[in-house]
């Protein structure tokens, strides 16, 4: 049997030439379509902006919503919570985490810090604790308004609880109804294997990490072990914050910098000429040509980009094309250190443009409109 496996039925997107072919999620009766909304704003635009979008999203059969409390510190699940208006419930699937907390206590290892708009230190630590899994679900429930949840990932291993109590936590809220399925995100190996001992019968349904044709590493230990336990892979920054749909860095110089150039230049841009598509379109589809992989989470800044990222679905590669793409972008060495390093230039620049756009209001001139 291929794995993942396909569902006998097909969502259909109401807009646009394709069909979108749910997959199910690990040894679940979770269908998901093979490109998952992600939720994760890199561009921020107002609230009515990104809730358009993930209504349009829907609308195209994007069905799955992947989320978390992290993401704007709870302002996407409420985006995602108004969006949702209106919809039916059994016709989307709400994926979100748990384990990251941005206030009180001191548990945990630190994921990461920054200063506030007080000046105030912010400490965001791993915290898998029952007490403070069960509060963060409710909190999720009530700004996602809903009453159940379809999958609950652990965003990040807290070392310091052990597992057979972060599991038994998700387990008792599952029993209650309050969440579907249980996955975890960023586990390494051995970790998602102590999840699955912990959760005993109950199938761990998905591991959600990093994975596109820059990053590989997922290859080597942790896809095969998916696959030989039936484990649904969620793939998050399949474009390499954006890099895979052509926005390559200006500024360096390096070894990887000049084969990724190449490797864009020779093989992946030439494919995309040959289906008529977007690069993007192309990064998506070998993604989801893996064994192993049932989908891919992309965001878009708006409904053009979305439309082109679902090029990706109907685009069937040549195995040919498939071990073409494979092996140019083979050994990169690619340096997360780039990816995190484009996230923060473009953070800087859209504050600085923020910051313009306030200035020019002020003196009675709207940035958005062309000057005549």
């Amino acid at each position: 049997m291929a794995w993942p496996p396909e569902t006998g039925s097909s969502f259909t997107a109401a807009k646009g030439p394709h069909r979108v072919h749910p997959r199910l999620l690990g040894r679940t009766d979770l269908a998901i379509p093979p490109l998952v909304f992600g939720t994760m704003a890199r561009r921020q635009a107002d609230d009515a902006t990104r809730e358009q979008l993930i209504r349009a999203a829907v609308d195209r059969g994007l069905t799955a919503l992947d989320t978390a409390p992290l993401y704007d510190f709870g302002r996407c699940e409420t985006q995602i919570g108004r969006a949702l208006r209106g919809i039916p419930r059994d016709r989307v699937q709400l994926l979100t985490k748990v384990g990251l907390r941005w206030h009180g206590g001191a548990h945990g290892r630190v994921l990461f810090a920054f200063d506030d708009a007080q000046g105030r230190r912010v400490e965001v630590r791993k915290d898998s604790r029952p007490d403070s899994l069960r509060w963060e679900v409710e909190q999720s429930l009530q700004r996602l308004q809903v009453e159940s949840l379809d999958l609950v990932q652990v965003h990040h291993p807290d070392v310091d609880t052990p597992m057979a109590e972060t599991m038994g936590a998700l387990l008792d809220l599952k029993a209650q109804g309050k969440l579907r399925y249980i996955g975890v995100s960023n586990f390494s190996a051995e970790q998602v294997l102590a999840a699955q001992a912990a959760l005993g019968d109950e199938p761990l349904c998905s591991l959600q990490s990093d994975y596109s044709l820059l990053r590989r590493e997922l290859e080597s230990e942790l896809l095969p072990l998916c696959r030989e336990q039936c484990i649904g892979v969620l793939a998050y920054s399949p474009l390499g914050v954006g890099i895979l749909a052509g926005r390559l860095p200006k500024i360096d110089d390096s070894a990887a910098m000049r084969r990724l150039q190449q490797a864009f230049r020779t093989t992946l841009s030439p494919i995309a000429d040959v289906h008529s598509c977007s690069p993007a379109a192309v990064a998506l589809a070998w993604l989801l040509a893996q064994p192993g992989l049932t989908a891919a989470i992309a965001g878009a800044s708006s409904v053009e980009q979305l439309d082109t990222q679902l090029d990706a679905i109907a685009l069937e590669l040549a195995p040919g094309e498939v071990a073409e793409l494979s092996q140019a972008f083979a050994n990169l060495n690619w340096p997360a250190s780039w990816e995190q390093s484009q996230g923060r230039v473009s953070r800087w620049l859209r504050r600085a443009r923020r910051l313009g756009g306030r200035a020019l209001r002020s003196v009675g001139i709207d940035p958005s409109k062309r000057l005549q």
